[in-house]
């Protein structure tokens, strides 16, 4: 999925959570655990269903958006801080040479597959803590940042995603 001569076919591609474990190589088939995210030898695969359903849970009901074709606001699992393990090991990509790959649908009616955007940096100054409600109303934190996508996502697969 790196292969930059390879870039504007494979931005268009649609890959399962299954597809994305064998192509970053992983040992074993983890799709069944990859929810939103998985940190695992070396590589973050972040799937993203771009417009939830109305009715789902406002404790995963997130905010995630491209701000443009070549910035994505990501919102990481709930009840996490700037401090969570998880979160830090993300945050330190940069210096640990972790590849995070993004994974985005329009909705859950495509069905399995999503578009692969590509790889990702993280802004140096957009992470941080936010709250959100959980489905009984208490306040929850949640982590926030913006991904910076290697190579802007394809026009009209870009406006095909971000229109309701």
């Amino acid at each position: 999925m790196s292969s930059s001569s390879k870039r504007s076919k494979i931005i268009a591609t649609k890959y399962s959570r299954r597809d994305a474990c064998r192509l970053l190589n992983w040992a074993k088939d983890d799709s069944s655990t990859i929810y939103g995210y998985r940190v695992k030898n070396g590589t973050c695969p972040i799937f993203v269903t771009y417009h939830k359903k109305d009715e789902v849970d406002s404790s995963v009901n997130y905010g995630d958006e491209f701000l443009s074709a070549d910035i994505f606001r990501w919102f990481t699992r709930s009840k996490l801080t700037l401090e969570s393990n998880e979160v830090k090991a993300i945050l330190a990509a940069k210096q640990t040479g972790l590849n995070i790959h993004l994974f985005t649908k329009k909705d859950d009616g495509e069905g399995f597959d999503f578009y692969y955007m590509g790889t990702t940096s993280i802004a140096e100054s957009s992470p941080r803590e936010e709250e959100m409600f959980d489905k009984n109303g208490k306040i929850i934190p949640v982590v926030t940042m913006n991904m910076v996508l290697e190579q802007p996502v394809q026009y009209d697969i870009y406006h095909y995603l971000v229109e309701e």
